[in-house]
């Protein structure tokens, strides 16, 4: 084939949309499929969004004589499309939309933030932010406070800070808002609001203090997201969100635990839903949101309902329910079998004999359960709560997922294993709270033991990454590098035994992420007959320094045959 012939090839692929219609043979340096059956490959055959043969580029150019052979990425690492299976993408909208002050570094595409550990720094940053707001009626939003780095804050600090604009800062957990008073009378809040409350609820709601956490929250959230959710703001926010997601090379996600809002679900499939969004998005029901609507009898009729609320490339996936044993990690509200060093308790998001009693409706309606959960306790709630419904209703490939997977202890693992539950977790708490939460609250045996991946990969119990952005950032090759390293804030290496192979993290942002949402027939590795979804990388993650993986530069996406290059993406030279 001549120079002139590639180049037009090549060209043709670039830049015509038709071209993705047609057979097209895609030319990689290094293909990863994740399929044992088509380990020594270089080059994939699409035909239409699936894949229809993988093999050696020589090998498919003579089989299939009529397909376009596109050599753009040739120089390139191709693997399965990254699927980040637990993401919120209203919250994610809503930070993109702050003023992100948080303990860690934010490159998003409309702003660099740069993290900040102490009090002082924090309360600073602040007030730069609101002396930078002309007008005074404009509410200063923000996200990413978190009290254990930055010191208590309450209505009383805010107030200082501004007394004349709303100030509204949400925890880096999402679980926890702080006001202060204009920005209670912004929203409208007040105390007759709480006169509801349980007792237990009255201790996470504090007027005074404009402090409102965990179900204290829920209870005036509605309020809120009037402003936070209103339609042009949270359209900006999906926007930059997709924006996002498409340069980490996210190619499909899922959202357990969508909020029960209808306005809000048309705001998602106007923005996420239309062909040119790079993604599909999944959406799976939060019960906990439900049961503010809902009694526990309507449930069932009521889930199976959602399914008609996605439209264009949003959907809901079918017998699928989120539910919530205890509280945040990053507010330190999971709750501990040995308690904490301060003394102070947990916090059930859902008390025992709601959680049975859901529990037992969606096991015996045969559905796959999500349950988030953060400590060794909310741990313990799930495992009984699977054991005595299998015993009472056996299932197989049941599939019930344990959310978070903060804190656990050595001998859950084995119940996990035998009671057949995967494990879906968040590698980054380790990065950002281990050295923290080994100081202060859990104490050092416990906390660099978080996260215990590599116990659950020993036991091969399914294990998948996540993000649940914005509580980490939503790129797969940031959680890679945080469940293959484990290095913290103090540079140290928490629980060097619970570190996992690249192999498996990579598996776990891929087809195990699959599995997790049982769509591992459709999608998670180069296999005939899935969707041709795939990143492409600049370097292989399997060979390249595990401490270079979060460094892998993104060239760009295939999602269901189309493509989508990445703003820094040159064209190979021809050789």
């Amino acid at each position: 084939m001549n120079k002139f012939l590639i180049t037009f090839l090549i060209t043709l692929s670039i830049f015509s949309s038709a071209s993705e219609d047609l057979d097209r043979i895609i030319v990689s340096k290094t293909l990863i499929t994740l399929d044992a059956t088509n380990k020594n490959s270089n080059a994939v055959m699409i035909r239409g969004a699936k894949i229809h043969a993988v093999g050696q580029k020589e090998s498919l150019i003579n089989k299939f004589p009529d397909a376009i052979i596109d050599y753009s990425f040739a120089n390139d690492v191709i693997i399965p499309g990254f699927i980040e299976h637990h993401i919120h993408p209203l919250l994610a909208a809503i930070t993109m939309s702050s003023e992100i002050v948080a303990i860690d570094d934010w490159s998003l595409p409309n702003k660099q933030t740069k993290g900040v550990r102490d009090r002082a720094s924090y309360l600073k940053r602040l007030q730069l932010l609101e002396k930078n707001i002309e007008d005074k009626n404009t509410p200063l939003i923000s996200w990413g406070f978190h009290h254990y780095f930055h010191g208590k804050l309450t209505k009383d600090d805010l107030d200082k800070i501004s007394s004349d604009r709303p100030i509204l800062i949400i925890h880096r957990s999402f679980h926890e808002f702080i006001m202060n008073s204009k920005a209670l009378d912004l929203f409208g809040i007040n105390k007759d609001d709480l006169n509801n409350l349980t007792p237990a609820e009255k201790e996470l709601a504090d007027y005074d203090q404009g402090h409102f956490s965990e179900r204290g929250l829920i209870m005036v959230m509605p309020k809120i997201m009037q402003y936070l959710a209103s339609p042009q703001r949270i359209m900006q926010g999906f926007a930059v969100t997709e924006q996002y997601l498409k340069e980490q090379g996210v190619t499909l996600i899922a959202n357990p635990g969508a909020m029960y809002n209808k306005d809000i679900q048309n705001i998602k499939n106007y923005v996420l839903g239309d062909e040119a969004t790079p993604f599909r998005s999944l959406f799976i029901p939060s019960a906990l949101y439900m049961l503010e609507h809902f009694e526990i009898s309507e449930l069932l009729n009521e889930t199976e309902a959602l399914l008609s609320w996605g439209a264009g490339k949003v959907h809901y996936l079918p017998k699928q329910i989120k539910l919530f044993t205890d509280g945040a990690m990053y507010s330190q509200n999971m709750v501990l079998r040995d308690g904490y060093l301060d003394g102070h308790q947990g916090v059930w998001l859902m008390e025992a004999e709601v959680f049975d009693k859901v529990f037992k409706l969606y096991w015996d309606a045969n559905y796959q359960i999500h349950i988030h959960q953060n400590g060794d306790s909310g741990l313990d709630r799930i495992l009984d709560a699977v054991e005595k419904n299998n015993l009472r209703n056996p299932r197989e490939d049941h599939r019930t997922t344990i959310v978070h997977f903060g804190y656990s202890a050595p001998d859950q693992i084995a119940r996990i294993k035998e009671l057949g539950l995967m494990v879906s977790a968040n590698p980054y708490y380790v990065t950002v709270l281990s050295d923290l939460y080994s100081k202060v609250g859990v104490g050092y045996e416990r906390s660099q033991e978080m996260v215990r991946l590599g116990d659950v990969a020993r036991a091969e119990i399914p294990l998948s990454l996540h993000s649940d952005m914005p509580m980490a950032p939503a790129s797969p090759l940031v959680l890679m590098h945080a469940a293959v390293n484990r290095i913290n804030y103090a540079d140290k290496v928490a629980g060097p035994n619970q570190r996992i192979s690249v192999l498996e993290a990579l598996e776990g942002v891929t087809l195990n992420a699959a599995y997790t949402i049982n769509l591992e027939k459709d999608y998670g590795s180069i296999s005939v007959g899935k969707y041709a979804n795939f990143t492409v990388l600049s370097e292989n993650p399997l060979t390249i320094n595990p401490l270079k993986i979060k460094d892998i530069e993104i060239r760009g996406t295939i999602e269901e045959g189309k493509v989508f290059r990445s703003k820094k993406y040159t064209h190979p030279k021809l050789k």
